[in-house]
């Protein structure tokens, strides 16, 4: 009671902390021993001690702590001078302020960094041989219309050359997945997304599409080219000072799903796409870029479900993948095991 009678004490505290005590009064604690570097009893330990004794949630402090036993280690490693260090709180606060609903500098950071596809890597376990997941990347939306296999995904007008894309949906014992469900959505052929263009009413190059018992899905569409990430900020100056650049490879986005199975968000690249080894967001691996083929006969384009006149440039693109999922049981068995 002492302790709190000193908090309240006008000649010990201002009145923002008098005025704080009235909703919440704050674990104070003795200062016993000093911290100094060089000894046994660092800044990093007074730290971590501190948060032992008065954090409440065993996961914030796991987490918490390792975070500071990491950036405490960079900085006796590297050493950095208090120049440098506000050079880079200056560059992660303009990160703060410059990002949007449609741009989130702190995002594309985690992307540009790798981190986003380590987290994806650590949160999706897999077994060998089954399809590689990637980010969603910041084009998702929920508005994709559900169509039946063989259908059309891009709207008449669209740019880009055609596109013929088929797919089997797979487990890891070859068996197809009946009820599994593709949703995509891609980049048009100048490389934009629908919801990228100003006047968009409604979805296109994206879709919803209910794979046949046998585990097959086709759909007609556009030909992805490539695009950059946006560059015009704090992200853009990170990948001008790393030498890098911020194109994307030209792909494809998936998200499969299918009762007792893993989600699956991957995204495929056609191996005639420059960038695939220089991704700006770590995105590309090899297991998901596969050969796109052309195909100059008009009577397979009809086969194809394209009209000739559909067909300005002299040949469409044969897109073949095959997914392979994981069970639930397959992806918690992994997960208990590490």
């Amino acid at each position: 009671m002492a302790g709190v009678n000193q908090m309240r004490d006008p000649l010990k505290v201002g009145k923002a902390i008098r005025a704080q005590l009235e909703h919440e009064i704050p674990t104070d604690l003795p200062l016993d021993r000093d911290f100094k570097e060089g000894t046994d009893y660092t800044i990093t330990d007074h730290v971590n001690q501190l948060h032992r004794q008065l954090c409440p949630d065993s996961r914030s402090l796991e987490l918490c702590t390792s975070l500071i036993n990491h950036l405490h280690a960079f900085a006796r490693e590297t050493k950095p001078t208090h120049k440098e260090w506000l050079t880079a709180i200056n560059y992660l606060t303009r990160a703060g302020t410059e990002s949007t609903e449609f741009k989130n500098e702190f995002i594309l950071l985690s992307d540009c960094l790798g981190f986003s596809a380590l987290l994806d890597e650590l949160a999706h376990p897999k077994p060998q041989g089954c399809t590689e997941s990637c980010e969603p990347g910041p084009f998702y939306t929920t508005d994709a219309p559900e169509i039946p296999s063989g259908s059309s995904v891009a709207r008449v007008g669209t740019i880009g050359e055609p596109m013929f894309f088929q797919a089997t949906v797979k487990n890891t014992k070859g068996e197809p997945i009946k009820g599994a469900k593709a949703e995509m959505w891609q980049a048009d052929g100048d490389g934009l997304y629908d919801v990228q263009y100003p006047n968009r009413t409604e979805a296109n190059d994206r879709a919803r599409i209910v794979a046949e018992p046998s585990g097959k899905f086709t759909y007609r569409g556009i030909l992805p080219t490539a695009y950059p990430i946006p560059d015009d900020g704090p992200i853009g100056d990170f990948l001008r000072a790393m030498g890098r650049h911020p194109h994307r490879s030209s792909h494809i986005h998936f998200l499969l799903t299918a009762p007792g199975y893993d989600d699956l968000t991957t995204a495929l690249y056609p191996s005639h796409s420059p960038f695939l080894g220089t991704d700006p967001v770590f995105a590309t691996k090899k297991s998901l870029v596969s050969e796109v083929k052309e195909e100059k006969d008009p009577k397979k384009w009809e086969e194809m479900g394209f009209k000739s006149e559909e067909v300005l440039s002299g040949r469409v693109w044969v897109w073949t993948y095959n997914f392979v999922l994981a069970s639930d049981a397959e992806v918690d068995a992994l997960k208990k095991a590490t």
